[in-house]
């Protein structure tokens, strides 16, 4: 499901275009509006082989559905996920850096050369856990299950989060949290710092807009901090420690929060006190997918407090982080602080996920993550490297009857940069004067996990498994990806999917939408690659209330089915001329296919 906006833990309206509460408005018991699971919460893998990636998602973690995965693996929001991944030095070396210097040692569980340290990030994880695990709780066993029945899952997300997960611990202990909440980028993101739900969440911690706002994320053209492994780390410390204080330190409910907003959690609660109910978690009614987030985050805690029970192997991972922060003083190309760091700009932008584009934000955040035993490199190297030549420009002179955005396309740059580059307050501009272009600095295929980059090789998947290039639909006034899908007769769920957009995304005039058209041949492929299961009908009829603002067709779509189906089911249709709430349909269902909600 589509991931609109949240009244996110405290109860914050955070509707899109809606004004955000402030904080203690936030907390207060007043705003109940209904909140929006994480519907789509995603585990892609980055470390994966695109040829054998479909039999890895035959069986995906409980909480995913089918439809959010494709044939190779990919989640829906067109995270990059083969290719230079699979094989970066910057993820072996996180990943196996800690293993080398294990192998110098008897064993991996001998203490370090400080016997106050404990010898991996496991061990430091497990010294901070105190959550009461609830092992006696089916949902927590069923968790449990499934991970010890795709140990390899696990490898592949610890071997990527071993980038990651040192600082998320450090920044989780300073923070004062239970360690458990460390794991929490497992559940949410799979420790991808690209996973992008169709709900707009994004980074490790699946934070949507609106709430990365309220804890200061920078979201613009250059940069999204979601991404950014430092400041969205940051907010999610505060964002739970603020959900912790709400919630009294009655983690399962926080975490409830973080996962489908306060304001569910807070009507479920006044609910079962209506009812004289217990109030816990457990008792509580919540979101499908919000009463499986908690018992997983337990399941994974319970075996990496005890893998030898479940009989799992953990990666070995260094307590201490392999990368650290340099400074910088401005803007620059990542292809050039690539080239002066001496490192793979593959390498750069995993370290540096929060930069879209092909260099930094001109604004800041002025700094750069690197491996730590580049910095003295990148030290020496910038220091003979002029700062007004980190940045090339092009002098653009403007001809009679352009616009910024007639330049900005052919440029491929937001008019918001050029506005900043050439410090213009408006969108006059005037013929004959000069523009100065920021530009890259290396070929846009050197720039392979930019935002445009991760586009064009999503786009690229899909031509390769429907075999044919895709249509190109401009959008016009009045379009809307209900209207495109219906024009083209596709779902809006792939439309969206297609384009790296989510359901409810506002269409830009003049913007272009790529649909594709499965061939005969393609659903043979997919057919004879995967036969559907025999399955005879299971039919079944359902009274339907009508309510405000259905018709027809949205009921039709909801339910699977068809409007001549559905008026072939109510003789009486074609005696009305509207629908009127709170009358009844009668629909014959196939249950094994309706998706009704």
């Amino acid at each position: 499901m589509p991931r609109t906006a949240l009244p996110i833990a405290m109860g914050i309206y955070l509707l899109t275009g809606c004004q955000l509460l402030s904080k203690d408005e936030a907390l207060s018991d007043h705003a109940t509006s209904e909140a929006q699971t994480k519907q789509g919460t995603l585990i892609p893998d980055l470390t994966q082989d695109p040829s054998d990636s479909t039999e890895a998602w035959k069986q995906p973690a409980p909480e995913i559905e089918p439809d959010d995965i494709d044939a190779e693996g990919q989640t829906i929001s067109g995270t990059f996920l083969a290719g230079p991944a699979a094989t970066s030095p910057l993820l072996e070396l996180a990943a196996r850096q800690g293993a080398l210097e294990c192998s110098t040692r008897a064993s991996c569980d001998l203490a370090p050369d400080h016997p106050s340290e404990p010898p991996d990030l496991w061990t430091k994880l497990r010294q901070g856990f105190s959550f009461d695990l609830a092992l006696d709780e089916p949902r927590v066993q069923s968790h449990i299950k499934w991970f010890v029945d795709h140990p390899d899952y696990l490898q592949r997300v610890f071997s990527r989060g071993a980038l990651y997960l040192p600082y998320i611990v450090d920044q989780v202990i300073e923070a004062g949290l239970p360690l458990e909440i460390a794991l929490l980028p497992v559940i949410e993101s799979a420790l991808d710092p690209f996973a992008y739900s169709q709900g707009r969440a994004s980074g490790l911690w699946q934070f949507i807009p609106a709430t990365a706002r309220l804890y200061h994320i920078k979201i613009d053209w250059w940069y999204d901090g979601r991404r950014d492994i430092i400041d969205s780390t940051k907010a999610a410390t505060a964002f739970l420690t603020d959900l912790g204080a709400r919630y009294q330190q009655d983690w399962p409910l926080a975490l409830s929060a973080y996962n489908a907003g306060a304001g569910r959690v807070n009507q479920a609660i006044k609910r079962n006190q209506r009812q004289n109910k217990a109030t816990t978690f457990w008792d509580l009614a919540l979101p499908k997918e919000t009463r499986n987030y908690v018992p997983k985050l337990l399941a994974l805690a319970a075996i990496i407090r005890s893998p030898d029970t479940y009989g799992i192997t953990l990666p070995y991972i260094d307590m201490k982080k392999s990368w650290a922060v340099f400074p910088m003083s401005n803007q620059i190309d990542l292809a050039l602080a690539a080239d002066l760091a001496e490192v793979p700009v593959d390498d750069l932008y995993r370290l540096n996920p929060g930069h879209n584009q092909w260099a930094t934000h001109p604004q800041g955040p002025y700094r750069l993550l690197l491996p730590q035993a580049q910095i003295p490199v990148m030290t020496d190297n910038l220091a003979s490297y002029p700062s007004e030549q980190r940045i090339t420009w092009r002098r653009h002179i403007i001809r009679s009857g352009e616009t910024l955005s007639e330049i900005a396309d052919d440029y491929q740059l937001s008019v918001d940069a050029i506005l900043e580059a050439n410090q213009l307050s408006g969108h006059l501009i005037i013929a004959g004067e000069i523009l100065m272009i920021p530009t890259p600095l290396a070929s846009p295929n050197d720039y392979l996990l930019s935002s445009d980059n991760r586009a064009t090789n999503r786009l690229k998947r899909y031509q390769a498994r429907y075999q044919q290039p895709p249509q190109e639909h401009t959008v016009r006034s009045g379009d809307s990806l209900w209207r495109i899908a219906k024009q083209y007769q596709v779902s809006v769920r792939e439309l969206a999917r297609w384009n790296g957009l989510t359901p409810k995304s506002v269409l830009p005039i003049g913007d272009i939408l790529f649909v594709f058209q499965p061939t005969p041949t393609t659903d043979a492929l997919k057919i004879s690659r995967n036969p559907p299961p025999q399955t005879r009908p299971m039919v079944r009829t359902i009274y339907y209330k009508i309510r405000t603002g259905d018709s027809l067709s949205k009921i039709a779509a909801r339910f699977n089915t068809s409007v001549s189906a559905i008026k072939t089911w109510n003789p009486t249709l074609t005696q009305k001329p509207y629908l009127h709430p709170g009358d009844r349909l009668r629909l014959e269902l196939n249950v094994r296919n309706s998706q009704g909600t």
